[in-house]
């Protein structure tokens, strides 16, 4: 059709549609388009819902979307442009062959990834996300493979990647005047010098030279950085065993600086948050030399005594360290203060903590506990996660390290024999695994195949089975 001027409140079907003049209104109901949706002159509104096969083309101006929904469900790819952005409330990306933008498509609402990819790599248009629109389903199949931008302030992680992996960035804003434009790239950044003129004065001494996030305000914006790091473009860039060297890398100037290193993970996977900064540009993972911890921590364990849990640590060196909080939880994801214990502040020597949860006699199921290790100025570190079950009948002592590596060893304090003792997933399936039993009783069981995820370690006794969750990374 080369012209439709009416307003829909049922159902419709077209085989291609062509707007010219005048308006068209969608009020309710559905509008299916197999084929091409182009907009010319005259007005095009949405209260309804628009499922277009074919290539969107608009040459309107349109004010935002309080309203209405596009699916995009072809089976071939689609591409979305025209001379002018195309807004709407609700978008759902429900095509396996993918979509392209040569122009802004800009959602209100939610961007649904149900299936397929986002191509905004040409630089002419970016999926545009309005102040409080969500993201939902997005995984390495579904994604923005190219730019995303984001209006409005507070915490968003952008759904972006390399087309391969979905590889997200999480910032949050208090400033953001004009949208915050973020692509992810799969490769170096560009080589620079190392200087301490950061929000941290300790220089890097290595970056990640795989993988960076290109972060470009289109105004003004002040925040926070959050890099995920993961088994993906992640080459060995340390030789500490302290996942607290990770810094935030940001290129500038032709310097790499420190933007902070608030750290939470393992060698392998987590996250590292960045100060507060202004000034924007390439951002990828770095390290700093573990001379540069304000604390060198050499050990971390929890064991029962009685009925309390006894949590040690010890340090070789302290510099401007304010002071030690230990940190507890039952399911190994959300952690609550318990104790503060006041550090040497400089040292050179090794200094001896202790903190005792007297409550953990009257828990009955898992504790685990962790250290945060707070400077003078308020930047943090914190250690791996060590577990602790309250002993009892047909109960074992713990399991160190939980969360643990994958292809790592794990070991069970427990005293059974190792044919007792079984992983399972969350599925209900059991995991084949090598199960040896150490001179001290405890038993030693080999990750070595088992995927990232969350387990069961269960012990079965003649007094019944336990089951202990294990997390893998």
């Amino acid at each position: 059709m080369m012209a439709v001027l009416a307003g829909l409140s049922g159902s419709a079907a077209a085989q291609g549609l062509s707007t010219v003049d005048g308006a068209l209104t969608v009020q309710g109901g559905i509008l299916q388009v197999k084929g091409n949706l182009e907009l010319g002159g005259g007005s095009f509104t949405n209260n309804g819902n628009v499922f277009v096969s074919g290539n969107v083309v608009n040459n309107q101006a349109m004010a935002e979307a309080d309203t209405g929904t596009l699916t995009l469900d072809g089976s071939a790819s689609q591409t979305i442009g025209g001379s002018q952005a195309y807004f709407t409330r609700l978008l759902t990306i429900n095509n396996p062959s993918g979509i392209v933008l040569t122009n802004n498509l800009k959602v209100g609402g939610k961007v649904i990834f149900s299936n397929g990819l986002v191509d905004a790599t040409n630089g002419l248009g970016a999926l545009v996300i309005g102040d409080t629109a969500t993201v939902v389903g997005v995984s390495d199949e579904r994604h923005v493979k190219g730019y995303v931008v984001k209006t409005g302030t507070g915490s968003f992680a952008y759904p972006v990647g390399d087309g391969l992996r979905y590889q997200p960035v999480t910032l949050e804003l208090t400033d953001n005047s004009a949208g915050m434009s973020v692509r992810y790239y799969a490769e170096d950044a560009g080589t620079g010098t190392f200087t301490g003129t950061g929000a941290s004065d300790i220089a890097l001494e290595a970056y990640n030279n795989e993988e960076y996030w290109d972060l470009s305000p289109r105004g003004t914006a002040t925040g926070k950085v959050i890099i995920t790091y993961d088994d993906y473009r992640n080459p060995t860039i340390t030789a500490s065993e302290n996942p607290n060297v990770f810094s935030i890398a940001h290129l500038t100037g032709g310097n790499w600086l420190n933007e902070g290193h608030n750290v939470s993970g393992t060698l392998t996977a987590g996250t590292v948050t960045s100060e507060v900064i202004s000034v924007w540009s390439p951002f990828t993972v770095g390290a700093i030399p573990e001379a540069g911890l304000p604390v060198t921590l050499v050990s971390f364990n929890a064991r029962a005594v009685e009925n309390n849990a006894l949590i040690e640590w010890q340090t070789t060196s302290e510099e401007n360290a304010s002071h030690f909080e230990v940190e507890r939880s039952l399911d190994a994801r959300k952690f609550v203060k318990i104790g503060t214990v006041n550090a040497a502040g400089n040292s050179n020597a090794l200094q001896r903590y202790s903190l005792t949860d007297r409550t953990f006699g009257s828990q009955t199921q898992t504790v685990y506990y962790r250290l945060r290790s707070v400077d003078l100025d308020g930047t943090f570190s914190l250690t791996r996660a060590v577990s602790l079950q309250p002993r009892g009948a047909g109960r074992y002592a713990g399991v160190y390290p939980n969360p643990a590596r994958k292809a790592g060893t794990v070991t069970v304090s427990s005293g059974i024999p190792s044919g007792q003792v079984s992983l399972w997933d969350m599925l209900g399936r059991e995991i084949p695994v090598r199960k040896s039993s150490l001179s001290d009783g405890s038993v030693q069981v080999n990750l070595n195949g088992v995927a990232s995820g969350m387990y069961l370690l269960k012990l079965t006794t003649n007094q019944g089975v336990v089951s202990h969750k294990l997390v893998v990374e």
